[in-house]
Formats: structure tokens, C-alpha cells, sequence
């Protein structure tokens, strides 16, 4: 008769953790619910930026094309202006490493 109580007790305790363990998973559930929903909306505004961007970046190239092409004189120039730099910055990296 003993063993009966004893096991009623065994089983109400078994379910109170049970319970609490539902409750745990629950909250932790609707948290990640709340992050993922979080992310998705950072990632629809980070897609819209990027593609904002990536309009940006082509006309930016075909803006330069056109004047690539208009005026390959200037594009030169520039270059030669470029590779003056480059030889500055190696000149002081030469130097930095001597020192």
C-alpha cells in the first residue's frame, strides 16, 4: 500500500518537470521566433541596399565606358598618374623595410 503514494509522488513530480520543461522550450521557441523574424526583415533590408547599390555601381560603369571611350586621352593620363603613385608607394615600402 506504501508503494502506491510513493509512486503518485514519483509520477506528480515527474510531470511538474515535464510542465517546466514545456514552458522552458516554449519561451525559448518564441524568442527564436522573434530573432528569425528580426533577421528576415535585416536581410530584406540589406537585399534592397545591395540592389540599390548594384543599379548605382552600373550606371557608374557606364558612365565611365562613355568616357573611357570619349576621351582616351584623359584614361592615360590618369594611368600614368596611377603608376607615379604606385612607384611612390613602393619607394616608401622599400624604405620602411630598410629602416
Amino acid at each position: 500500500m506504501e508503494l502506491l503514494p510513493k509512486k503518485l509522488d514519483d509520477i506528480e513530480l515527474k510531470l511538474r518537470q515535464l510542465a517546466l520543461k514545456i514552458e522552458r522550450l516554449e519561451n525559448d521557441n518564441a524568442a527564436l521566433l522573434e530573432e528569425n523574424q528580426k533577421l528576415k526583415s535585416a536581410t530584406n533590408k540589406n537585399d534592397s541596399k545591395v540592389s540599390t547599390l548594384e543599379q548605382r555601381l552600373k550606371k557608374t560603369q557606364e558612365a565611365l565606358e562613355t568616357k573611357r571611350s570619349d576621351d582616351p586621352e584623359s584614361t592615360q593620363k590618369m594611368r600614368k598618374e596611377i603608376d607615379k603613385c604606385i612607384q611612390e608607394i613602393d619607394k616608401c615600402i622599400e624604405w620602411l623595410s630598410a629602416n
